[in-house]
């Protein structure tokens, strides 16, 4: 029998993102410092056609290489300010979960039962996204 292979250098992000987004707005506003920003407008390093200003709080192998830990440490910040995620949403920012990682052939990312529920009862869209470079 073969073991389970796993997503690897995987993240978890908390992502907020408006074509008129300020970073420096939603920082006082959400009491949190963020680990990435991205002003609006046209960027050097970014996908053509992407303009919109960025707020983010990201949970990398910098803090743990553990993917359940990482989540974990974003959605108790997503839970802890659901009500001003909420504003910002009907404000018109997309606010998302975003999962991200490296896979190969027959690499699984597993969510539990429990982190469904949490991110079901945040009410905001699950991204998940993997690249498939070798690694």
């Amino acid at each position: 029998m073969t073991a389970k292979r796993y997503w690897v250098l995987t993240e978890a992000s908390l992502v907020i993102k408006g074509r008129d987004l300020h970073p420096e707005e939603i920082t006082p506003f959400l009491a949190i410092e963020p680990t990435g920003v991205r002003n609006p407008g046209p960027g050097k390093w970014d996908r053509p056609g992407e303009t919109d200003g960025q707020w983010r709080i990201s949970c990398d192998e910098r803090t743990t290489r553990d993917f359940h830990e990482q989540l974990d440490s974003i959605l108790s910040v997503a839970e802890r300010k659901r009500t001003e995620l909420r504003q910002l949403a009907e404000r018109g920012y997309e606010v998302t979960v975003n999962l991200f990682g490296f896979s190969g052939n027959d690499y699984t990312l597993a969510l539990h039962p429990e982190e469904i529920r949490r991110i079901a009862l945040l009410g905001f869209p699950l991204k998940v996204a993997a690249s498939m470079s070798e690694r």
